[in-house]
């Protein structure tokens, strides 16, 4: 078991071709201003999502990021025998029964701010409904009974008003949603249990909202004003620059009509429009605080999700626009290392733009960051770096880098293994 700080240190040089891997609202490759020039940028929001998923995908434990919690809860009711909105309702009432400040039901049904759970929490919560069947149908006649007083208050003085006036339909709609959820608000606390301790519910719902997986403990949570849901994950991520500065470039297309032209009705083209791409040599980098990992999960399951996220970060493309540009590169180089102080970053070695050349930017990035993280260690020493490896298509070694490793899986293994010997 691994008590000290402990951070995993995580750096790669790549390549990509004419792509937009990461678009803004406008559908133009992100940017960022670094060291006084546009750079194009990855999002680490973006990288992240992606990341995640893939690690979930080999590991099997999932996690859900979504305000569809409530109806999610009601399909699994309706399956055990529930009426559909009496489930829909109860579902919504689990939410508001946690009583965390600023977390409740939004007019569309579902909640009013994204939850991460575990995929396994929505099961919990329909076992938590069961449980607590007596108290929620309580509080569910309460409610229909305040509505169908409302609805009748409204149909009577919609009858009063004057027909020649406008329409006032969708206000109306609008007000009934607001009214229904300080209705839930209203009547949550008559599904507490008669008997037993009031707080149960309250207890049993947090309990789910405070659940955690691998997934949630390597990527984290926060759930405002509650401190028991709130996960900090092991896993940071940086927005990937690139390493030099970028224009972003224009491509006009068209699109030919073959019905049209096969008829011999249209030699032009069917649509014409542009899109805007990029291409770049990135910085990435992802930084994964081990000691924390190994902390929050079982040994075995936090070995595999350090292996996986090394693998994913390593291989995974963001999708956007991939079927038009096919960007699928691997990086040149990466670079990681153990230390026991605190993540150390070595975007520095780009603050000055790699100018263009005949040879590309990849020669000069690869030594920059050599360079670089060589003037790190002449300024915070090596003590603090318990192990350091890369690994890449290049076949040269970088001697500020650490040992050079033959390729991903060996790069793994090398971490894995130092990481055995130090939980000894």
């Amino acid at each position: 078991m691994i008590s000290r700080i402990l951070h995993l240190d995580v750096h790669l040089i790549q390549s990509y071709p004419y792509s937009n891997l990461n678009r803004d609202r406008h559908g133009t490759p992100k940017t960022a201003t670094y060291g006084g020039v546009q750079r194009a940028r990855l999002s680490s929001q973006n990288t992240k999502r992606h990341i995640r998923q893939e690690v979930e995908k080999i590991i099997g434990l999932r996690a859900v990021r979504t305000r569809g919690i409530p109806q999610a809860v009601a399909k699994l009711l309706v399956a055990a025998g529930w009426d559909p909105k009496d489930a829909l309702t109860a579902g919504q009432l689990l939410i508001l029964a946690a009583a965390v400040q600023g977390l409740g039901i939004a007019e569309g049904g579902g909640t009013n701010a994204l939850l991460f759970l575990p995929d396994t929490a929505i099961t919990a919560l329909a076992d938590v409904a069961q449980a607590h069947r007596e108290g929620l149908l309580r509080a569910i006649a309460a409610v229909v009974a305040d509505e169908e007083k409302a609805a009748a208050k409204a149909a009577r003085k919609t009858a009063a008003k004057d027909t020649d006036e406008a329409d006032p339909q969708e206000d109306e709609e609008d007000e009934e949603e607001s009214a229904r959820s300080a209705l839930l608000a209203k009547h949550v606390t008559k599904a507490a249990p008669k008997d037993g301790p009031k707080d149960a519910l309250k207890k049993d719902v947090l309990k789910v909202l405070q659940s955690k997986n691998a997934s949630v403990a390597a990527f984290g949570r926060m759930l405002a004003n509650e401190s028991g849901s709130t996960v900090t994950g092991a896993v940071q991520m940086a927005h990937g620059v690139s390493t030099h500065s970028v224009v972003i470039q224009t491509d006009f297309f068209t699109a030919v009509d073959d019905l049209q032209q096969a008829a011999g009705e249209e030699r032009g083209a069917g649509h014409m429009g542009d899109n805007r791409f990029t291409s770049a040599t990135f910085y990435r980098y992802g930084p994964l605080n081990v000691g924390e990992l190994l902390r929050d999960l079982d040994p075995e399951i936090a070995r595999q999700v350090i292996a996986e996220y090394l693998r994913a970060l390593v291989t995974t493309i963001l999708p956007a626009k991939g079927s038009g540009t096919a960007p699928y590169t691997v990086p040149h180089l990466v670079y990681v290392a153990l230390r026991t102080d605190r993540p150390v970053s070595l975007v520095g070695a780009f603050e000055t733009p790699i100018p263009a050349t005949t040879a590309g930017y990849l020669p000069a990035s690869l030594t920059a960051l050599d360079e670089h993280a060589a003037a790190h260690h002449r300024f915070l020493g090596r003590a603090n770096v318990l192990a350091d490896f890369h690994t890449g298509l290049s076949p040269q070694t970088y001697p500020a880098l650490g040992e050079r490793t033959e390729g991903l899986d060996d790069l793994i293994t090398r971490i894995l293994d130092t990481l055995a010997k130090e939980g000894q």
